[in-house]
């Protein structure tokens, strides 16, 4: 394995086990409100608040991204890094086209 391959493979780890850390205690905190900052179901948020810290640090250790972005759409990427809106009011339009988006995404 090259070291640019085994740099990228560590960081993905790395990435996976903040993610994984952050999720639990977004979970932990306020489940509703994790789940929708996380942008994922009941059954996955059970699974992720139960997993001891050896599993979690098992499932980071993938050389894939255990989490998903949500901003593969080009046209809300497009209307989100617009510089329209600011502040308060930017998250707030955020916020309403993600959640538009997952409402779709479950129909």
């Amino acid at each position: 394995m090259s070291v640019q391959t085994n740099n990228i493979t560590q960081d993905i780890q790395e990435v996976n086990l903040s993610y994984l850390m952050l999720a639990q205690r977004l979970l932990r905190d306020n489940l509703a409100s994790g789940m929708f900052r996380l942008g994922i179901g009941k059954d996955a948020a059970d699974i992720l608040l139960q997993l001891s810290p050896a599993q979690l640090v098992r499932l980071a250790s993938s050389s894939s991204l255990v989490c998903g972005f949500r901003l593969d759409d080009a046209a809300l990427l497009t209307s989100l890094t617009r510089g329209v809106l600011d502040g308060v009011l930017q998250q707030a339009h955020s916020t309403i086209l993600l959640s538009r988006r997952e409402e779709v995404a479950a129909s």
